[in-house]
Protein backbone atom coordinates (compact mmCIF):
# COMPACT_ATOMS: atom_id res chain seq x y z
CA UNK A 1 0.00 0.00 0.00
CA UNK A 2 0.97 3.65 -0.35
CA UNK A 3 3.07 5.16 2.39
CA UNK A 4 1.70 7.62 4.94
CA UNK A 5 3.65 10.48 3.27
CA UNK A 6 1.22 10.45 0.35
CA UNK A 7 -1.76 11.20 2.60
CA UNK A 8 -2.35 14.27 4.76
CA UNK A 9 -3.98 12.19 7.51
CA UNK A 10 -3.94 8.62 8.76
CA UNK A 11 -7.71 8.44 8.43
CA UNK A 12 -7.58 8.99 4.66
CA UNK A 13 -4.66 6.55 4.35
CA UNK A 14 -6.63 3.90 6.24
CA UNK A 15 -9.75 4.48 4.15
CA UNK A 16 -7.60 3.84 1.07
CA UNK A 17 -6.15 0.70 2.64
CA UNK A 18 -9.56 -0.96 2.69
CA UNK A 19 -9.21 -2.94 -0.56
CA UNK A 20 -6.06 -4.52 0.88
CA UNK A 21 -7.65 -4.99 4.31
CA UNK A 22 -10.67 -6.72 2.78
CA UNK A 23 -8.42 -8.85 0.57
CA UNK A 24 -6.24 -9.89 3.53
CA UNK A 25 -9.30 -10.73 5.64
CA UNK A 26 -10.77 -12.87 2.88
CA UNK A 27 -7.44 -14.61 2.29
CA UNK A 28 -7.25 -15.54 5.96
CA UNK A 29 -10.65 -17.29 5.83
CA UNK A 30 -10.54 -18.83 2.34
CA UNK A 31 -8.01 -20.89 0.44
CA UNK A 32 -7.72 -20.65 -3.37
CA UNK A 33 -7.92 -24.44 -3.69
CA UNK A 34 -11.11 -25.18 -1.76
CA UNK A 35 -12.54 -21.63 -1.60
CA UNK A 36 -13.30 -22.35 2.04
CA UNK A 37 -11.34 -23.37 5.10
CA UNK A 38 -12.28 -23.66 8.72
CA UNK A 39 -11.93 -20.58 10.88
CA UNK A 40 -9.02 -22.07 12.75
CA UNK A 41 -9.30 -20.16 16.02
CA UNK A 42 -13.08 -20.36 16.51
CA UNK A 43 -12.61 -23.61 18.45
CA UNK A 44 -16.26 -24.67 18.28
CA UNK A 45 -16.95 -28.26 17.25
CA UNK A 46 -19.56 -29.03 14.60
CA UNK A 47 -21.77 -30.50 17.32
CA UNK A 48 -21.52 -27.31 19.40
CA UNK A 49 -22.37 -25.18 16.36
CA UNK A 50 -25.37 -27.34 15.52
CA UNK A 51 -26.66 -26.98 19.08
CA UNK A 52 -26.52 -23.16 19.17
CA UNK A 53 -30.01 -21.90 20.06
CA UNK A 54 -29.31 -18.18 20.04
CA UNK A 55 -26.51 -15.74 19.26
CA UNK A 56 -25.88 -12.61 21.32
CA UNK A 57 -23.68 -9.93 19.75
CA UNK A 58 -22.22 -7.44 22.21
CA UNK A 59 -20.08 -4.42 21.33
CA UNK A 60 -19.75 -0.64 21.54
CA UNK A 61 -19.49 2.22 19.05
CA UNK A 62 -18.63 1.30 15.47
CA UNK A 63 -18.16 -2.34 16.48
CA UNK A 64 -21.78 -2.47 17.60
CA UNK A 65 -22.91 -1.17 14.20
CA UNK A 66 -20.87 -3.97 12.60
CA UNK A 67 -22.60 -6.37 14.97
CA UNK A 68 -25.99 -5.08 13.83
CA UNK A 69 -25.01 -5.96 10.27
CA UNK A 70 -23.92 -9.34 11.61
CA UNK A 71 -27.43 -9.91 12.94
CA UNK A 72 -28.73 -10.04 9.36
CA UNK A 73 -25.86 -12.29 8.29
CA UNK A 74 -26.33 -14.90 11.03
CA UNK A 75 -30.10 -14.99 10.79
CA UNK A 76 -30.12 -15.32 7.00
CA UNK A 77 -27.13 -17.63 6.54
CA UNK A 78 -27.14 -19.73 9.72
CA UNK A 79 -30.85 -19.41 10.62
CA UNK A 80 -30.15 -18.61 14.28
CA UNK A 81 -32.03 -15.90 16.22
CA UNK A 82 -29.75 -12.99 17.12
CA UNK A 83 -29.87 -10.21 19.70
CA UNK A 84 -27.48 -7.24 19.54
CA UNK A 85 -26.65 -5.35 22.71
CA UNK A 86 -24.58 -2.39 23.89
CA UNK A 87 -21.60 -3.71 25.84
CA UNK A 88 -22.07 -0.88 28.34
CA UNK A 89 -25.65 -2.03 29.02
CA UNK A 90 -25.17 -5.79 28.92
CA UNK A 91 -23.79 -6.43 32.41
CA UNK A 92 -26.19 -4.15 34.21
CA UNK A 93 -29.52 -5.47 32.94
CA UNK A 94 -28.92 -9.06 34.13
CA UNK A 95 -29.29 -10.48 30.60
CA UNK A 96 -31.05 -13.79 30.05
CA UNK A 97 -28.08 -15.66 28.61
CA UNK A 98 -27.86 -19.42 29.04
CA UNK A 99 -25.82 -22.49 28.12
CA UNK A 100 -26.41 -23.42 24.49
CA UNK A 101 -26.06 -19.80 23.40
CA UNK A 102 -23.12 -18.15 21.67
CA UNK A 103 -22.03 -14.65 22.62
CA UNK A 104 -19.93 -12.82 20.03
CA UNK A 105 -17.87 -9.88 21.28
CA UNK A 106 -16.48 -7.30 18.85
CA UNK A 107 -13.57 -5.08 19.83
CA UNK A 108 -11.04 -3.56 17.45
CA UNK A 109 -8.35 -3.22 20.13
CA UNK A 110 -9.30 -6.15 22.36
CA UNK A 111 -8.96 -3.91 25.41
CA UNK A 112 -12.44 -2.32 25.47
CA UNK A 113 -13.38 -2.40 29.15
CA UNK A 114 -17.15 -2.71 28.91
CA UNK A 115 -16.90 -5.39 26.21
CA UNK A 116 -14.52 -7.47 28.36
CA UNK A 117 -16.93 -7.08 31.27
CA UNK A 118 -19.78 -8.27 29.04
CA UNK A 119 -17.69 -11.26 27.97
CA UNK A 120 -17.18 -12.27 31.60
CA UNK A 121 -20.90 -11.90 32.29
CA UNK A 122 -21.79 -14.16 29.35
CA UNK A 123 -19.26 -16.81 30.40
CA UNK A 124 -20.53 -16.69 33.98
CA UNK A 125 -24.01 -17.49 32.69
CA UNK A 126 -22.75 -20.50 30.74
CA UNK A 127 -22.60 -19.15 27.19
CA UNK A 128 -19.69 -19.86 24.88
CA UNK A 129 -17.90 -16.75 23.64
CA UNK A 130 -16.13 -15.84 20.41
CA UNK A 131 -14.19 -12.59 20.07
CA UNK A 132 -13.81 -10.75 16.77
CA UNK A 133 -10.68 -8.65 17.18
CA UNK A 134 -7.74 -7.15 15.32
CA UNK A 135 -5.08 -7.76 18.00
CA UNK A 136 -3.84 -11.25 18.78
CA UNK A 137 -3.01 -11.80 22.43
CA UNK A 138 -5.21 -8.91 23.61
CA UNK A 139 -7.19 -9.38 26.85
CA UNK A 140 -10.49 -10.16 25.13
CA UNK A 141 -8.91 -12.87 22.94
CA UNK A 142 -7.23 -14.51 25.96
CA UNK A 143 -10.54 -14.87 27.80
CA UNK A 144 -12.70 -16.02 24.88
CA UNK A 145 -13.52 -19.62 23.97
CA UNK A 146 -12.61 -18.83 20.34
CA UNK A 147 -11.45 -15.96 18.16
CA UNK A 148 -11.83 -14.57 14.67
CA UNK A 149 -9.02 -12.16 13.82
CA UNK A 150 -9.73 -9.35 11.36
CA UNK A 151 -6.17 -9.07 9.96
CA UNK A 152 -6.52 -5.41 8.93
CA UNK A 153 -3.18 -4.16 10.30
CA UNK A 154 -2.55 -1.18 12.54
CA UNK A 155 -5.19 1.55 12.53
CA UNK A 156 -3.88 4.87 13.90
CA UNK A 157 -6.84 7.20 13.40
CA UNK A 158 -9.35 7.13 16.25
CA UNK A 159 -12.30 6.83 13.86
CA UNK A 160 -12.71 3.22 12.74
CA UNK A 161 -12.51 2.78 8.96
CA UNK A 162 -10.65 -0.29 7.69
CA UNK A 163 -11.16 -2.07 11.04
CA UNK A 164 -14.92 -1.65 10.59
CA UNK A 165 -15.00 -3.16 7.10
CA UNK A 166 -12.70 -5.97 8.25
CA UNK A 167 -15.16 -6.76 11.06
CA UNK A 168 -17.94 -7.04 8.48
CA UNK A 169 -15.88 -9.57 6.50
CA UNK A 170 -15.14 -11.54 9.69
CA UNK A 171 -18.84 -11.64 10.60
CA UNK A 172 -19.78 -12.79 7.10
CA UNK A 173 -17.12 -15.52 7.14
CA UNK A 174 -18.26 -16.74 10.57
CA UNK A 175 -21.92 -16.70 9.49
CA UNK A 176 -21.00 -18.71 6.38
CA UNK A 177 -19.11 -21.21 8.55
CA UNK A 178 -22.06 -21.64 10.90
CA UNK A 179 -24.49 -21.90 7.99
CA UNK A 180 -22.35 -24.57 6.36
CA UNK A 181 -22.07 -26.65 9.52
CA UNK A 182 -25.78 -26.27 10.33
CA UNK A 183 -26.68 -27.11 6.70
CA UNK A 184 -28.87 -24.03 6.37
CA UNK A 185 -27.03 -23.17 3.15
CA UNK A 186 -27.17 -25.22 -0.04
CA UNK A 187 -23.99 -25.93 -1.98
CA UNK A 188 -25.14 -23.53 -4.70
CA UNK A 189 -25.83 -20.75 -2.18
CA UNK A 190 -22.43 -21.29 -0.59
CA UNK A 191 -20.69 -21.10 -3.95
CA UNK A 192 -22.52 -17.91 -4.96
CA UNK A 193 -21.79 -16.23 -1.62
CA UNK A 194 -18.11 -17.13 -1.86
CA UNK A 195 -17.88 -15.87 -5.44
CA UNK A 196 -19.37 -12.52 -4.35
CA UNK A 197 -16.97 -12.37 -1.43
CA UNK A 198 -13.95 -13.01 -3.64
CA UNK A 199 -15.01 -10.22 -6.02
CA UNK A 200 -15.41 -7.71 -3.19
CA UNK A 201 -11.90 -6.13 -3.02
CA UNK A 202 -12.17 -4.93 -6.62
CA UNK A 203 -15.56 -3.36 -5.89
CA UNK A 204 -14.16 -1.67 -2.78
CA UNK A 205 -11.53 -0.14 -5.06
CA UNK A 206 -14.30 1.07 -7.37
CA UNK A 207 -16.06 2.83 -4.51
CA UNK A 208 -12.85 4.65 -3.57
CA UNK A 209 -13.04 6.29 -6.98
CA UNK A 210 -15.92 8.39 -5.64
CA UNK A 211 -13.42 10.30 -3.48
CA UNK A 212 -13.34 13.40 -5.67
CA UNK A 213 -17.12 13.41 -5.83
CA UNK A 214 -17.45 13.25 -2.04
CA UNK A 215 -14.90 16.07 -1.76
CA UNK A 216 -17.11 18.27 -3.98
CA UNK A 217 -20.17 17.34 -1.92
CA UNK A 218 -18.29 18.17 1.27
CA UNK A 219 -17.76 21.73 0.05
CA UNK A 220 -21.50 22.06 -0.59
CA UNK A 221 -22.51 20.65 2.80
CA UNK A 222 -19.77 21.75 5.23
CA UNK A 223 -21.82 24.62 6.70
CA UNK A 224 -24.70 22.46 7.90
CA UNK A 225 -24.68 21.59 11.60
CA UNK A 226 -27.07 18.66 11.60
CA UNK A 227 -27.61 15.67 9.28
CA UNK A 228 -30.03 12.76 9.03
CA UNK A 229 -28.98 9.35 7.70
CA UNK A 230 -31.51 6.79 6.49
CA UNK A 231 -31.08 3.12 5.65
CA UNK A 232 -33.49 0.21 5.30
CA UNK A 233 -32.96 -3.40 6.31
CA UNK A 234 -29.22 -4.27 6.47
CA UNK A 235 -28.34 -0.69 5.46
CA UNK A 236 -29.81 0.78 8.66
CA UNK A 237 -26.66 0.01 10.71
CA UNK A 238 -24.64 1.75 8.00
CA UNK A 239 -26.84 4.83 8.42
CA UNK A 240 -25.93 4.74 12.11
CA UNK A 241 -22.23 4.30 11.31
CA UNK A 242 -22.30 7.11 8.75
CA UNK A 243 -23.83 9.40 11.37
CA UNK A 244 -21.23 8.32 13.92
CA UNK A 245 -18.37 9.11 11.54
CA UNK A 246 -19.69 12.64 11.06
CA UNK A 247 -20.06 13.13 14.83
CA UNK A 248 -16.59 11.80 15.60
CA UNK A 249 -14.62 13.54 12.89
CA UNK A 250 -16.47 16.79 12.10
CA UNK A 251 -18.25 17.47 15.43
CA UNK A 252 -21.57 17.67 13.60
CA UNK A 253 -24.82 16.43 15.11
CA UNK A 254 -26.09 13.50 13.05
CA UNK A 255 -28.71 10.83 13.58
CA UNK A 256 -29.41 7.58 11.81
CA UNK A 257 -32.90 6.09 11.38
CA UNK A 258 -34.46 3.12 9.63
CA UNK A 259 -36.01 4.52 6.44
CA UNK A 260 -39.36 2.97 7.28
CA UNK A 261 -39.51 4.86 10.58
CA UNK A 262 -39.48 8.31 8.98
CA UNK A 263 -43.25 8.79 9.20
CA UNK A 264 -43.22 7.77 12.86
CA UNK A 265 -41.60 10.96 14.09
CA UNK A 266 -38.31 11.89 12.36
CA UNK A 267 -40.20 13.37 9.37
CA UNK A 268 -41.02 16.40 11.52
CA UNK A 269 -37.34 17.40 11.50
CA UNK A 270 -36.98 17.48 7.73
CA UNK A 271 -36.70 20.88 6.03
CA UNK A 272 -34.27 22.82 3.86
CA UNK A 273 -31.85 23.18 6.80
CA UNK A 274 -31.42 19.45 7.49
CA UNK A 275 -29.55 17.50 4.80
CA UNK A 276 -30.59 13.86 4.45
CA UNK A 277 -28.26 11.05 3.40
CA UNK A 278 -30.24 8.09 2.03
CA UNK A 279 -28.81 4.64 1.35
CA UNK A 280 -30.78 3.26 -1.60
CA UNK A 281 -28.62 0.41 -2.85
CA UNK A 282 -30.24 -2.99 -3.34
CA UNK A 283 -29.59 -6.62 -4.16
CA UNK A 284 -31.14 -7.17 -7.58
CA UNK A 285 -31.37 -10.92 -6.96
CA UNK A 286 -33.66 -10.43 -3.96
CA UNK A 287 -37.33 -9.87 -4.91
CA UNK A 288 -38.10 -8.50 -1.43
CA UNK A 289 -35.39 -5.87 -1.92
CA UNK A 290 -37.29 -4.51 -4.94
CA UNK A 291 -40.35 -3.88 -2.77
CA UNK A 292 -38.31 -2.16 -0.07
CA UNK A 293 -36.51 -0.09 -2.69
CA UNK A 294 -39.75 1.16 -4.24
CA UNK A 295 -40.94 2.38 -0.84
CA UNK A 296 -37.63 4.14 -0.20
CA UNK A 297 -37.68 5.88 -3.60
CA UNK A 298 -41.19 7.11 -2.82
CA UNK A 299 -39.88 8.67 0.40
CA UNK A 300 -36.96 10.19 -1.50
CA UNK A 301 -39.37 11.96 -3.85
CA UNK A 302 -41.43 13.21 -0.91
CA UNK A 303 -38.39 14.58 0.93
CA UNK A 304 -36.96 16.20 -2.21
CA UNK A 305 -40.26 18.02 -2.87
CA UNK A 306 -39.83 19.85 0.43
CA UNK A 307 -36.62 21.46 -0.75
CA UNK A 308 -34.45 19.19 1.41
CA UNK A 309 -30.91 18.60 0.19
CA UNK A 310 -30.50 14.84 -0.26
CA UNK A 311 -27.35 12.80 -0.87
CA UNK A 312 -28.19 9.32 -2.17
CA UNK A 313 -26.07 6.18 -2.31
CA UNK A 314 -27.45 4.04 -5.14
CA UNK A 315 -26.52 1.50 -7.80
CA UNK A 316 -25.18 3.26 -10.92
CA UNK A 317 -28.00 2.09 -13.21
CA UNK A 318 -30.90 3.06 -10.92
CA UNK A 319 -33.07 5.22 -13.19
CA UNK A 320 -35.71 5.88 -10.51
CA UNK A 321 -33.13 7.38 -8.17
CA UNK A 322 -31.52 9.44 -10.95
CA UNK A 323 -34.89 11.06 -11.69
CA UNK A 324 -35.53 11.92 -8.04
CA UNK A 325 -32.14 13.01 -6.67
CA UNK A 326 -29.49 15.52 -7.73
CA UNK A 327 -26.63 14.27 -5.50
CA UNK A 328 -25.95 10.57 -6.20
CA UNK A 329 -22.90 8.57 -5.16
CA UNK A 330 -22.67 5.31 -7.18
CA UNK A 331 -22.17 2.02 -5.36
CA UNK A 332 -21.58 -1.19 -7.36
CA UNK A 333 -24.07 -4.05 -7.17
CA UNK A 334 -23.16 -6.97 -4.94
CA UNK A 335 -24.79 -9.63 -2.77
CA UNK A 336 -27.15 -7.88 -0.35
CA UNK A 337 -25.35 -9.11 2.78
CA UNK A 338 -22.09 -7.57 1.49
CA UNK A 339 -23.55 -4.20 0.45
CA UNK A 340 -22.65 -2.60 3.83
CA UNK A 341 -18.93 -3.04 3.05
CA UNK A 342 -19.36 -0.81 -0.01
CA UNK A 343 -21.95 1.59 1.43
CA UNK A 344 -19.85 2.77 4.35
CA UNK A 345 -16.86 3.92 2.29
CA UNK A 346 -18.44 7.03 0.68
CA UNK A 347 -19.81 7.97 4.10
CA UNK A 348 -16.31 7.68 5.62
CA UNK A 349 -14.96 9.89 2.84
CA UNK A 350 -17.75 12.44 3.22
CA UNK A 351 -17.16 12.72 6.96
CA UNK A 352 -13.41 13.01 6.43
CA UNK A 353 -13.62 15.81 3.86
CA UNK A 354 -16.20 17.81 5.83
CA UNK A 355 -14.04 17.49 8.96
CA UNK A 356 -10.94 18.72 7.11
CA UNK A 357 -12.86 21.70 5.70
CA UNK A 358 -14.03 22.56 9.22
CA UNK A 359 -10.48 22.42 10.57
CA UNK A 360 -10.91 19.40 12.84
CA UNK A 361 -8.01 17.14 13.81
CA UNK A 362 -9.50 14.10 12.08
CA UNK A 363 -6.99 11.58 13.42
CA UNK A 364 -7.37 12.60 17.05
CA UNK A 365 -10.84 14.10 17.68
CA UNK A 366 -11.39 15.81 21.01
CA UNK A 367 -12.49 13.76 24.02
CA UNK A 368 -12.00 10.44 22.19
CA UNK A 369 -9.36 7.72 22.36
CA UNK A 370 -8.58 4.70 20.22
CA UNK A 371 -8.93 2.23 23.06
CA UNK A 372 -11.59 2.72 25.74
CA UNK A 373 -10.00 1.00 28.73
CA UNK A 374 -12.30 2.40 31.45
CA UNK A 375 -16.09 2.32 31.74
Amino acid sequence: MSSQKQFPHFMLKEIYEQPRAVMDAIASYLSPESQQKALEDVRLSDEQIQQIRKINIVASGASRHAGMVGEFMFERLARVPVEVDFASQYCYRDPITEPGELTILLSQSGTTADTIAAQREAKAKGARTVAICNVKGSPITKESDGNVYTHCGEEVSVAATKSFTAQLIALFALAMHLGSVRRSLTAAETRQNLDDLMALPQKVQQVLETDEQTKVLARQFEEFNSFMFLGRDISYPIALEGALKLKETAYIHAEGFPTGEMKHGPNALVDENLPVVMILTRDRNDPEAAIRHEKSVSLLREVARRGTKVIVLANPDDADVRQAASHIIPVPSVLGLLLPVLEIIPLQLLAYHIAVLRGVNVDHPRNLSKSVITE
